[in-house]
């Protein structure tokens, strides 16, 4: 060991809400930039985070899409099957 002090600092406890719908993932965005903002949140840490939420955005839209479709392919059976 070189006796340096690692200059890295323990990770801070970030307190994002729960991504569970859309808002909630453009939330958890905002807190990250915040955060990153007032220098609480390295950069590439943010980075990484706002990938994350990305892909989140992404999951839950897609999730949401078939949920639609689902719904769709449902009426248009019954409408079929309805004398």
């Amino acid at each position: 060991m070189s006796g340096k002090k690692d200059a890295r600092r323990e990770p801070e406890a970030l307190d994002l809400p729960d991504t569970v719908d859309l808002a909630s993932v453009n939330a958890a965005e905002i807190a990250v930039i915040r955060l990153a903002a007032q220098g609480r949140l390295e950069m590439c840490a943010a980075l990484a985070f706002s990938r994350m939420l990305e892909h989140r955005r992404r999951a839950i839209g897609d999730h949401t899409l078939e949920e639609k479709m689902d719904r769709l392919e449902e009426l248009a059976k019954a409408k079929r099957e309805k004398p």
